[in-house]
C-alpha cells in the first residue's frame, strides 16, 4: 500500500544553497530541549524527511543527513544549521510541499535544534533522547503520532484528517478487497513494505518502510488501533 502521492519535491540542491548562504536565527531560549524536538520532528516532519539519528525515512522532502553533508565538510557550524532549519520551519518555500506552521514558538526552535544536532551525525542517540518519539511510543495511538501517519492520513480517531495517502478510516472494510490477505496481514505488510502492494491512484516508493524502526510488539499495536480491534 503506497501512503502518499508524490507531490513537489524540494531540491536538496536549494536547500544546500540556503544553508550555505543564511546566518543562524537567533533562539528564544538558552537552552532547547532536544527530546522534545526529535519527538516533534517525528511525528510532523518524519514522513517527508530522512534523518538518521531520528529513524526517519521519509522520501517526499530532501533527505536532512544529505542536504546539510557538504555544508558540514566546508566547516559550517551547527548554530549556523539550526538558524537554516528554523527559517525554513516559519517560512517554507513556495514552491515546497512542506506548510506553514507545523510546529511554532519554541517547539519550532526545538525541531530545529534537534535537526541541527542529527544531521549527519553517525551513532544512534542515547538516553533519554532514545526514548523520544517513535521508540518510546507503546499503544497504537501513541505510535500513530508518534511516527507520524497523520501527516499523510485521515484516521478520524485520531483526528488526521491529511489526504497524501489513503483514508485509513476505510482501512477495515477495503483491506479485503485490495488482496488475498486477511486485513491484519496486509495491514502489517503495508506498515513492514509498503512496496508489496500500491493503492490504486497512489504512487509507489513514497511511504518509508517500518521494517526494523518498529518492533514486533509495536506493529501488532499499530495494526489493531488501524483496523479498530
Amino acid at each position: 500500500m503506497s501512503l502518499a502521492r508524490n507531490t513537489a519535491k524540494p531540491l536538496l540542491a536549494a536547500v544546500v544553497a540556503v544553508a550555505v548562504a543564511l546566518p543562524m536565527t537567533a533562539c528564544g531560549r538558552d537552552e532547547n530541549d532536544l527530546s522534545n524536538g526529535k519527538a516533534l520532528f517525528t511525528q510532523n516532519c518524519g514522513s517527508c524527511h530522512t534523518l538518521n539519528r531520528a529513524g526517519t525515512q521519509g522520501r517526499v522532502g530532501p533527505n536532512l543527513d544529505a542536504a546539510f553533508r557538504a555544508a558540514l565538510a566546508r566547516g559550517m557550524d551547527r548554530e549556523t544549521i539550526e538558524g537554516v532549519v528554523h527559517r525554513q520551519i516559519l517560512h517554507p518555500r513556495k514552491s515546497s510541499a512542506m506548510p506553514a506552521g507545523l510546529v511554532e514558538g519554541s517547539d519550532a526552535e526545538d525541531v530545529a535544534a534537534y535537526v541541527a544536532y542529527a544531521a549527519e551525525r553517525r551513532g544512534e542517540d542515547e538516553g533519554a533522547l532514545a526514548q523520544a518519539g517513535l521508540a518510546g511510543a507503546t499503544t497504537g495511538a501513541q505510535i500513530f503520532t508518534a511516527a507520524g501517519c497523520g501527516a499523510c492520513h485521515t484516521l478520524s480517531k485520531a483526528g488526521a484528517n491529511a489526504q497524501i495517502g489513503p483514508n485509513l478510516d476505510e482501512l477495515a472494510a477495503e483491506a479485503g478487497n485490495r488482496t488475498d490477505a486477511t486485513p491484519e496481514e496486509y495491514t502489517t505488510e503495508s506498515i513492514l513494505d509498503p512496496e508489496a502492494f500500491t493503492v490504486p491512484g497512489f504512487q509507489s516508493g513514497v511511504m518509508p518502510a517500518y521494517e526494523g524502526r518498529l518492533d514486533e510488539k509495536q506493529v501488532q499495536a499499530l495494526v489493531k488501533y488501524l483496523l479498530g480491534n
